[in-house]
């Protein structure tokens, strides 16, 4: 399993793109930052974007994406993936010919740029080469992360979250998993923001590992606020015995 880091960080800076994460060349875990990274022809592609919740860093090139497809006249819809709730989020705050044409009925409702593919969280599913499993999560807006299995490699995103318990839990039974991508948003001077917003620090990180007992994979970090990465990396080293990385804008992740 490839992954391709096209974003990872919590807010746009130069240099510093929202959270998209390309797997294999079809399907991608948010769309903060996709249009300004691939080509069109690799933007035609994509097939999948599992949504985790419906804040703009996470959603926004979802509507540079559908316009770009339109004007290819592409035969298959773009899947948008999420729960009921978050993919009525989008539909009614983006999507909703005010701030961006509705592309779920463009061209037509019967053929259109995009398709809305609800998940239910706990199920099970197979979407596209990938199975699929959709996990609550706490965070100020309704959220959720992603299991996705591929072969003999399973790995676990997580959206934007506070501290969580059914998350690790369902970490612990995973078979073959490699790596879990958790964010840590905001250094440790700042968890009172943190924790009103939803987030985590290296502290409440630090906890929230130590609910994952059962197996140990690779620990990939991101999310962060771009002003306060450097702060994060010194306090992330005061973690032990866990594989942790740090990961970059443009990196490639093997599985």
């Amino acid at each position: 399993m490839n992954i391709r880091v096209l974003g990872c960080h919590g807010s746009q800076l130069p240099n510093f793109n929202t959270t998209s994460f390309l797997i294999g060349q079809n399907v991608l875990v948010d769309a903060g930052t996709i249009t300004a990274v691939l080509s069109l022809k690799e933007q035609l592609m994509i097939d999948y974007i599992f949504i985790t919740h419906a804040h703009l860093d996470h959603v926004r090139d979802i509507a540079f994406l559908a316009d770009n497809i339109c004007h290819q006249h592409r035969k298959k819809p773009l899947v948008i993936v999420s729960t009921k709730g978050i993919i009525d989020a989008i539909h009614r705050h983006l999507f909703n010919n005010v701030i961006w044409p509705d592309f779920s009925k463009i061209p037509n409702p019967r053929a259109p740029v995009i398709k809305f593919q609800i998940i239910k969280p706990g199920r099970r599913q197979k979407i596209g080469d990938l199975q699929v499993r959709a996990i609550d999560l706490h965070h100020v807006v309704e959220t959720i992360g992603y299991v996705l299995e591929e072969k003999e490699n399973a790995v676990i995103f997580l959206g934007d979250t506070g501290p969580t318990e059914e998350a690790w839990k369902i970490a612990g039974k995973t078979e073959r998993l490699k790596a879990i991508f958790v964010e840590t948003s905001l250094p440790d001077g700042l968890k009172d923001i943190a924790d009103i917003s939803g987030h985590l620090t290296p502290l409440t990180l630090a906890e929230e590992l130590k609910k994952l007992t059962e197996v140990n994979p690779r620990i990939y970090l991101y999310h962060m606020k771009p002003n306060y990465r450097e702060t994060i990396r010194k306090e992330v080293v005061a973690i032990k015995d866990r594989k942790i990385h740090i990961i970059e804008d443009g990196q490639i992740i093997r599985i």
